[in-house]
Order: C-alpha cells, then sequence, then structure tokens
C-alpha cells in the first residue's frame, strides 16, 4: 500500500510567490504598454509609463535603457546620452549599455567616440554580431586611411567569424555579380585488387548581394572501364541576416553505378552567438533502387574555427533505417583560406558495383583546404580514405583551380 504524503506550504510563502508572481505579469503588461506607445508615436506617454514603473522598480537598468531610447527617438538624444553615459559607469562589463551608446552616437555624428566604444562593446563580446556589423557600417563611411585599414581587417575577421551573413560581403561585391569557375580532378585507389576510380568536373557559380547564388556543374565519374556523366544545378537563398536555404538537382542518363536523379533541399537559421543549425533532406533514386536521407547539422563558429556535427537517418528502399554521424573541425586562418578535417562513421547506402546499392557501415577521414593564388584564382585540395564495409578502402587526393570571370 503506497502512502501518499501532503505537504502544506505556510502562508508566508504563499503570500510571497503570490506576489512575485503577480509582480512579474504586472512588469511584462507595463513593457507591452510602454512598447505599444513608442510604436504609435506616443513618446511622451512612453515616458510617463517608464517613470511609473521606475518608482516601482528604482534605478532598474532595463527601463532606464528603455528611458534612453524613448528620449531618442523624440529628439532628446543629449539627454539620452547622459542615462546611456551613467549606465555605462555603473555597468561597464555589459555589452547591450556599449551597444547603445555607440549606436546613440553614430546617430550624433561623433564618430570617432562611437567607434571607440564599439571596440569595447567588441572585447567584450567577441560573438555579439550587432556590435561588429555596426561598428563596420560606421567605419564604411569614414574617409582616412587608418579607418579604412581597420575595416578592411575587421571585414577579414567577420568573414571568418560570421562566414553566414551577408553584410559584409555588400560592402565587398556591390551589386555587381561574380562568377567564378572550378576545374577539378581526383584520383580514387581501391584496395582487394579493384580497378581504380577517378572524377572530373567543372563548375560555374554565380554571386550577387542581392540574388540567389547560383551553380551549374557537370561531372564524369570512371569506375573501372565504366563512365557515367552527371549534370547538376544549385541555388542558395537567404531571406534575412537568420534564415537560409537552398536546393540543388541532379541528373545521369543511363547511368551505370550514379542515381538517375538526385535532389536534396535544406533549411537553416543562425541561432546568435555563433551557433547555427541546419536540416537537409536527400533523395537518390538509382535504376535498382530508392535512397532517402534527412540530416541535421549543428555548427559553432568560435573566433577563427567551425565545428560542426551532422547526424544523418537514411532508408534504402522504405526497409529499416540507419545512422551515420559527420564530425568537422574547420580553421579559417585567412579570409579566403582555410584547413579542415572531416571523420564520419556509421552506415550509409551507397552503389557498389554495377546495379548494387546496399547498406554497409562506413567510416572515413578527409584533409582539406583552400589557398587563394592572388586576387582571381585559389586552389583547392583534399584527401582522406573511405571504408566501405568489407567491401573495400579507397584512398583518393583531388585538386581544383578556381578562377573569376
Amino acid at each position: 500500500m503506497t502512502t501518499r504524503r501532503t505537504y502544506r506550504l505556510s502562508p508566508i510563502i504563499v503570500l510571497f510567490l503570490t506576489i512575485a508572481t503577480t509582480s512579474g505579469a504586472q512588469a511584462q503588461s507595463s513593457m507591452k504598454s510602454i512598447n505599444r506607445a513608442i510604436v504609435d508615436g506616443r513618446f511622451d506617454t512612453a515616458l510617463e509609463l517608464i517613470e511609473q514603473q521606475l518608482e516601482i522598480h528604482r534605478d532598474d537598468p532595463a527601463l532606464r535603457l528603455k528611458r534612453a531610447e524613448v528620449y531618442s527617438y523624440s529628439g532628446q538624444q543629449e539627454v539620452a546620452l547622459q542615462e546611456l553615459d551613467a549606465l555605462r559607469i555603473e555597468y561597464p562589463r555589459d555589452v547591450d549599455y556599449a551597444l547603445a551608446r555607440g549606436r546613440l552616437l553614430g546617430q550624433m555624428q561623433q564618430d570617432e567616440e562611437a567607434l571607440h566604444e564599439l571596440r569595447v562593446a567588441t572585447g567584450l563580446a567577441p560573438s555579439y554580431e550587432e556590435v561588429w556589423q555596426l561598428r563596420f557600417d560606421l567605419l564604411s563611411r569614414q574617409t582616412d586611411l587608418e579607418a579604412q585599414a581597420e575595416r578592411e581587417t575587421l571585414r577579414r575577421q567577420a568573414a571568418r567569424r560570421f562566414p553566414k551573413s551577408r553584410w559584409w560581403r555588400e560592402q565587398q561585391a556591390g551589386n555587381e555579380p561574380q562568377w567564378t569557375m572550378f576545374l577539378g580532378a581526383s584520383h580514387e585507389d581501391l584496395d582487394s585488387g579493384l580497378a581504380d576510380w577517378s572524377h572530373q568536373f567543372v563548375e560555374l557559380t554565380r554571386q550577387s548581394a542581392d540574388d540567389p547564388q547560383l551553380g551549374f556543374r557537370i561531372g564524369r565519374d570512371v569506375r573501372s572501364d565504366t563512365a557515367d556523366v552527371t549534370l547538376g544545378a544549385n541555388a542558395e537563398f537567404e531571406w534575412s541576416s537568420k534564415w537560409f536555404g537552398g536546393i540543388d538537382f541532379g541528373i545521369s542518363s543511363d547511368p551505370t553505378f550514379q542515381p538517375d536523379t538526385a535532389f536534396s533541399g535544406h533549411v537553416g537559421r543562425a541561432l546568435g552567438d555563433g551557433w547555427v543549425a541546419d536540416l537537409r533532406y536527400r533523395r537518390r533514386d538509382y535504376p535498382t533502387a530508392e535512397v532517402d536521407s534527412v540530416v541535421g547539422t549543428i555548427e559553432k563558429y568560435y573566433g577563427d574555427y567551425r565545428f560542426a556535427y551532422s547526424p544523418g537517418l537514411s532508408r534504402l528502399d522504405g526497409s529499416s533505417s540507419f545512422m551515420n554521424h559527420v564530425m568537422t573541425v574547420n580553421w579559417y586562418y585567412n579570409e579566403d583560406a582555410n584547413l579542415g578535417i572531416t571523420i564520419s562513421t556509421g552506415k550509409e547506402a551507397e552503389s557498389i558495383g554495377i546495379g548494387q546499392v546496399l547498406e554497409t557501415d562506413v567510416k572515413g577521414l578527409v584533409l582539406n583546404g583552400r589557398q587563394p593564388l592572388n586576387e582571381r584564382f585559389g586552389l583547392q585540395w583534399w584527401l582522406g580514405f573511405h571504408e566501405q564495409g568489407d567491401f573495400y578502402r579507397r584512398r583518393f587526393l583531388g585538386l581544383a583551380v578556381s578562377f573569376r570571370i
């Protein structure tokens, strides 16, 4: 027999919890009223509501920051600056007050002091992208050589820290589309007495600050004495500073080991503080089998490094599901240069021969890199190995040259 114990809270604790809950709800309701007044342009009303709340929550920094914002909106920028000066003195480690003060100083055309404040804010929160963007915008309107050099340095750092963002690209590329061509090839050495494989490709990409990124590709894969030719196209979109996605499609006519058609689509979001999440669906239709896959990716950008983990769930011809895992680390040692290592393990469905698509255990390791040669030409390379169950082990090396048209 189970005995149920009943605990009774003391009247004092009940009263305390009631007051705390009621106060929190009232504070949220008051802030909504303040924000609604700001949106409607009723700045005097917003200030009155803030003063009423400050009588209850004396010297609350969030309310004081809101008061400074309202003063700024109503044209009382000097009064707003006095409030932000006081907050910066009282809370010197709070990056939001430094950002607000830097933004206001920029609006007041006091760029030198604003940039100093934003440099401090960058040190307080190195992954706070809004601070970087505002600092970059202020530097972009300076004409002296020292500021231009700082902006270029900041742009290179932002390219490594926020590679998914567009704000630093737009200043670089403007509205002119940039076409780039890639020519590449790889060789794969198989054990177990199997013939070597090879791959050649040509790819053309178009990048623009205002339009989707487009890519067109033709590839030729050779296994033994058989070659498959594949045509492909892809597009990458950005709907805002946070949301992005893309689609990819490939087709091969009468293939021997490649899929007849392959399609993938993905959507992702920048989560802030260097975190990015992405979800991709992929389908491959072979002459004798169909493979469906869903891959999730979580990325973390930290300084000059990128860390990513991608678990994938696949199904071959509607059978039971199986998973694989991919871990990647990249080092961006320059704006357009990087080194990377990728480790993969788990199970995959792969075409291992003519008309054979099988689920096998896999594990692999890839080293890759990119190095610009000058403003137009770049070099990409990759090498590693891939074990496909007990069937074979592949060792491969590839090289590609890119040049801007």
